[in-house]
């Protein structure tokens, strides 16, 4: 999978989760944070992401380190109103965990081990229309060019549908009861 779904599927969940009154400035830094968090298990460090797949993409490893940085901020009552409560916090770990679930769909035939260390499982929910770049010496091909507008239809159209619900009202009165909780 590409960055283009993660990072749709990271602002279709930040869409969904903010609060309802903030400055444009505010929204987009917020929204590029859930960017951001969709797209941290694939992220270019040194014994992380493509370089340790098993462990990057591991359903205990990334609920570890999401406990270890959201505790923290959950436990100061204050910080957790100044970022938007609940709601902004359990959605930025779904905008993280929505990494292994989507990386689960591509057809590349070998499924996620994100059962790792405790199993060896591969978890393989292959979706046809999607594929991976098997190639990115040269990132612009045809096949690779298919790949990122397909992904940009499917996760664009996500995103579409969060921006739609926040719209209609039925987002922000969600997030304000979870926030409120």
């Amino acid at each position: 999978m590409t960055q283009v779904g993660h990072t749709l599927t990271g602002l279709a969940v930040g869409v969904a989760c903010l609060p309802g009154r903030e400055s444009t400035r505010s929204r987009l830094l917020r929204l590029a944070v859930f960017a951001l968090l969709a797209n941290v298990p694939d992220l270019p460090f040194k014994n992380w992401g493509h370089d340790l797949y098993y462990f990057s993409h591991s359903l205990f490893v990334n609920l570890l380190f999401i406990f270890i940085l959201l505790i923290p901020f959950a436990l100061l009552k204050a910080f957790r109103a100044r970022i938007g409560g609940w709601a902004v916090l359990l959605g930025g770990a779904l905008a993280w965990l929505s990494h292994l679930l989507l990386d689960t769909f591509y057809n590349h035939g070998l499924g996620l081990a994100m059962f790792w260390p405790f199993s060896a499982a591969r978890l393989a929910l292959p979706i046809p229309w999607f594929s991976v770049i098997r190639d990115a010496s040269f990132p612009f091909t045809p096949e690779t060019t298919r790949i990122f507008l397909t992904e940009l239809a499917f996760y664009g159209a996500l995103l579409l549908a969060a921006i739609g619900l926040r719209k209609l009202g039925i987002l922000k009165r969600l997030t304000a009861h979870i926030s409120s909780s």
